[in-house]
C-alpha cells in the first residue's frame, strides 16, 4: 500500500504531503479543485509519461516522492532484488523532471531507468481512469484483457520469445533471397541490370577528378588560350623579355674590364634568358594543346553525366558505387545459387510454424478454460453491484487449421475474442460496446479490476471517478463493493477513489477534501483531512446537493449506516 505521497511544483500544487491509510480513501472536492492532479502526480512517479506541461508555472523542476509498504510475499520484492534495489518491505520512489526535459528517477535512493520503474510499479498500483472504458470497449484490446487472467505455464514465452524470434530470423533470410521463386528471379534481374550498368561505365576512383579538371579546361579554353598567347608574346615577342635581356647584356659587355661585377651580372642574365626560353617552350606546348574538338568535349560531358547518375543511384561517391558493385556481385552469385538454401529454410520455417501452431492450440485451450471461469466471476461481481440479470460471455472465433495459421503465423496464437453481454433478462448477447451504458460500464470495470487485483495481488487500486453514470441504489452498491474489497481479508487491498457520489464518500475510511485557495496572487491546491464526524457530514451533504440542517441529518444517517455496514463485513 502507499503510505505517503509528496508532490512539489505540479500544476496548481506548490507542495503537498499526503499520508494514506489502509482501507478505502476517498478524495472529494469541487470540480477543478485538483483531485485528478494528485492522481496524475502518482501516475508520474509510477512511470507514466513525463509531460512538461505538468510543471507549475514559473518553476524549473517538478518532483514527486512516494513511499510504499508491501507484504513480505509481494511479487514486487523479487523484482526489486533482481535489479539491485534490495528487498526491504518499504519502497521509496522519487522522480523529477525539468523544463529542459531532463528526467531523474530513484528507487530506494538508487538511480533507475524508466523501464525498470514501470516494471516494478506494475506490481504496486493499478490506476483506473475514465479512458479505460473506451479501451475495454475496443475489441482489439479484449484478447489482452483475457490474457492478463491466463496462466500459460511458459507456453507464451516459448511461443513469443523463442519460436517467433526464430521464425523472424528465417523470414529475414528468405526475404534476402526474394521470398519466392518469382521474387528471386525478379531480384536476379534487378541485380544483373545494376551490375551491368556500373561495369559499362568502367569507373576508376581517380578518373572523375581528372575528367572534372579536363572539363574545366574545356569550358575555359578561350580564356586559357589568350592568357598563354599574351604570356608568350611578352616573353619572346618583339621587344619582349628575351630581346630586352639581350640588349642588357650588350650594354654591360663594354664595362666588364672596368666594373668587376659586370661579368657576373651578364652570366646571370644569360641564365635568366635560358630559363625564359624554357618557359616559352612549355607555354607553346600548352598553347598547342588548348584547342579541343567538340567530339572530345561531348565525350567528357557524357562520361561525367554517367558518373553523376551512378552516384545518385548507388552512392555518394565513385568509391561507394564501386562498393555497391562488389556487394551486388556477391548477392547475385548467392542468389543464383540459393535454391538449395531456400528449400532448407522453407523446411525449417514449416517445422517452426507447426510447433507454433501446436502451442497456439494449447494456448487457445487455456484461454477458453479461463474465459469460462472469468465470465462466471465477472457475473458474480456484477451481481454484487446490482446487475443480477446480467449475462457475460467471451466469444471465440472458429478454430483455425494449421494451413490457415501458416498463412499468417502469429505469436498471439489463433484466437480472436469478443466480449458479449446482455444486461437484461430475455435480451440476446451482443458485443459489449453495443449494449452497455455508462453506469453499467463503470460497474463492469470495477468488477474486472477487482478480479485483476485479486489475481495479481496488486496492493493498491486507484479509481479516478469510478462513479461515472451511476446514482441512487446503484451508487450505494458500488460504495458497498468498494468497502468490501478494501476491508475483506481475502482481498485486502487499499482503495483510493475520486468521487462525486455521497454514498461512496460516506463509506470512506479516510476522507480527503481537495480545495483551491489563493495565496500571494496565485491559485494553489490544498488537501485537508476530514477528521471529525461533523466535517465528513458536511462534505456528504454537499455532495447530496442539499442545504440546511435536514441535509446534515441525512448525511449523518448515511455515514452511520455506512459505518454499520463496514462493521458488519469485518476486516
Amino acid at each position: 500500500m502507499i503510505k505517503n505521497l509528496v508532490i512539489n511544483n505540479i500544476a496548481l500544487i506548490d507542495r503537498l504531503d499526503i499520508n494514506f491509510e489502509r482501507g478505502l480513501t476517498v478524495l472529494s472536492g469541487e470540480t477543478g479543485s485538483g483531485k485528478s492532479i494528485i492522481i496524475d502526480s502518482l501516475a508520474f512517479v509510477l512511470g507514466d509519461r513525463a509531460d512538461k506541461t505538468l510543471i507549475k508555472y514559473g518553476e524549473e523542476i517538478a518532483e514527486v516522492t512516494a513511499l510504499f509498504e508491501v507484504a513480505s510475499d509481494c511479487p514486487v520484492l523479487e523484482k526489486l532484488k533482481e535489479n539491485g534495489y534490495g528487498d526491504d518491505c518499504e519502497i521509496l520512489l522519487n522522480r523529477k523532471m525539468s523544463v529542459s526535459g531532463k528526467n531523474e528517477i530513484r528507487i530506494n535512493g538508487k538511480t533507475s531507468t524508466l523501464a525498470i520503474l514501470k516494471e516494478i510499479c506494475s506490481e504496486l498500483v493499478d490506476i483506473f481512469g475514465q479512458g479505460q472504458h473506451l479501451s475495454l470497449l475496443n475489441e482489439n484490446n479484449q484478447l489482452s484483457v483475457l490474457d492478463a487472467f491466463c496462466n500459460f505455464n511458459g507456453i507464451d514465452t516459448e511461443l513469443k520469445s523463442v519460436l517467433a524470434n526464430r521464425l523472424s530470423v528465417i523470414n529475414k533470410e528468405l526475404k534476402s533471397y526474394g521470398g519466392s521463386e518469382a521474387e528471386r528471379e525478379r531480384l536476379l534481374d534487378i541485380l544483373k541490370y545494376q551490375i551491368d550498368e556500373i561495369k559499362a561505365a568502367n569507373l576508376d576512383e581517380q578518373e572523375e577528378e581528372q575528367l572534372l579538371s579536363a572539363h574545366k579546361r574545356m569550358v575555359n579554353a578561350e580564356k586559357i588560350s589568350n592568357a598563354l598567347k599574351f604570356s608568350i608574346e611578352v616573353l619572346n615577342g618583339e621587344m619582349g623579355a628575351v630581346e630586352k635581356i639581350s640588349q642588357s647584356v650588350g650594354y654591360l659587355r663594354p664595362i666588364v674590364s672596368i666594373e668587376s661585377e659586370a661579368e657576373e651580372l651578364i652570366s646571370r642574365l644569360q641564365s635568366a634568358r635560358l630559363e625564359i626560353d624554357d618557359i616559352t617552350v612549355n607555354l607553346d606546348g600548352i598553347f598547342s594543346s588548348v584547342e579541343f574538338s567538340s567530339a572530345e568535349v561531348d565525350r567528357v560531358e557524357e562520361h561525367l553525366e554517367k558518373i553523376r547518375i551512378l552516384k545518385r543511384k548507388y552512392g555518394g561517391s565513385v568509391s561507394e558505387v564501386l562498393k555497391f558493385l562488389s556487394e551486388a556481385e556477391i548477392k547475385y552469385e548467392n542468389l543464383k545459387n540459393s535454391a538449395e538454401r531456400i528449400e532448407e529454410l522453407n523446411r525449417q520455417k514449416y517445422d517452426i510454424i507447426c510447433k507454433m501452431y501446436e502451442l497456439a492450440v494449447k494456448k487457445s485451450n487455456i484461454r477458453k478454460e479461463t474465459a469460462l471461469d472469468l465470465s462466471e466471476r465477472i457475473m458474480s461481481e456484477l451481481s454484487d453491484l446490482g446487475m443480477d440479470g446480467t449475462r457475460f460471455e467471451i466469444y471465440f472465433n472458429d478454430d483455425v487449421t494449421l494451413e490457415g495459421y501458416a498463412e499468417a503465423p502469429s505469436a498471439d496464437g489463433i484466437d480472436k475474442v469478443r466480449f458479449l453481454m446482455s444486461a437484461n433478462v430475455g435480451e440476446p448477447l451482443k458485443p459489449l460496446s453495443k449494449v452497455i451504458s455508462g453506469g453499467e460500464m463503470s460497474r463492469f470495470m470495477l468488477a474486472v479490476k477487482n478480479i485483476t487485483a485479486l489475481a495479481e495481488k496488486i496492493p493498491t487500486m486507484v479509481f479516478d471517478e469510478i462513479d461515472t453514470g451511476i446514482s441512487g441504489n446503484m451508487a450505494q452498491m458500488v460504495a458497498n463493493k468498494l468497502a468490501c474489497v478494501s476491508r475483506d481479508k481475502n482481498y485486502g487491498y487499499q482503495s483510493i477513489v475520486i468521487t462525486h457520489l455521497p454514498q461512496i464518500c460516506a463509506m470512506a475510511d479516510v476522507n480527503l477534501f481537495i480545495e483551491k485557495h489563493e495565496h500571494n496572487g496565485k491559485t494553489l491546491t490544498n488537501v485537508r483531512v476530514l477528521e471529525s464526524f461533523e466535517q465528513r457530514a458536511e462534505e456528504v451533504a454537499r455532495l447530496m446537493g442539499s442545504v440546511g440542517k435536514h441535509a446534515i441529518v441525512n448525511a449523518e444517517e448515511l455515514i452511520e449506516w455506512s459505518n454499520a455496514y463496514k462493521n458488519g463485513i469485518g476486516g
